[in-house]
């Protein structure tokens, strides 16, 4: 597999994590919509770091990553705590068993994966990949 393949792998599965966590939301279904909300982002996140030739082994290092690897193509702190905030809600979302998500968070959390995608899907589309988003 060349290294297109995997980021549009991940791009792909990126999209399919973005379409769950939509539907699992107008389920009802919050601490599991803010999961697969995370993973949306976690996948495009990975994604552009493999333009980078960078593959991420730690879920923690994903933001430090992408600040220090991608900063030159706009991602910024900003960009990284949103990436942290997601990566906290998925936490209390699947080890917390008191945390029971509200709606205004998840969809608080949807708006950060969904403007973290759309600039990640721009950044991809620049470096001349593939992405074709499921919206």
């Amino acid at each position: 597999m060349s290294p297109a393949d995997d980021v549009a792998r991940e791009a792909a599965h990126g999209a399919q994590a973005l379409a769950a966590a939509r539907a699992l939301f107008g389920l009802r279904l919050f601490n599991d919509a803010l999961a697969r909300t995370y993973y949306a982002a976690f996948h495009f996140a990975t994604a552009l770091l493999l333009t980078e030739g960078v593959e991420p082994r730690r879920h923690r290092s994903l933001p430090g990553l992408l600040a220090s690897h991608l900063g030159g193509a706009g991602f910024d702190a900003s960009d990284a705590a949103r990436l942290g905030r997601l990566s906290t809600y998925r936490d209390m979302a699947d080890y917390e068993r008191a945390f029971d998500a509200t709606e205004g968070l998840v969809q608080e959390a949807l708006a950060d994966a969904e403007t973290f995608i759309a600039k990640a899907e721009r950044c991809l589309r620049d470096r001349g990949f593939e992405v074709v988003p499921q919206r």
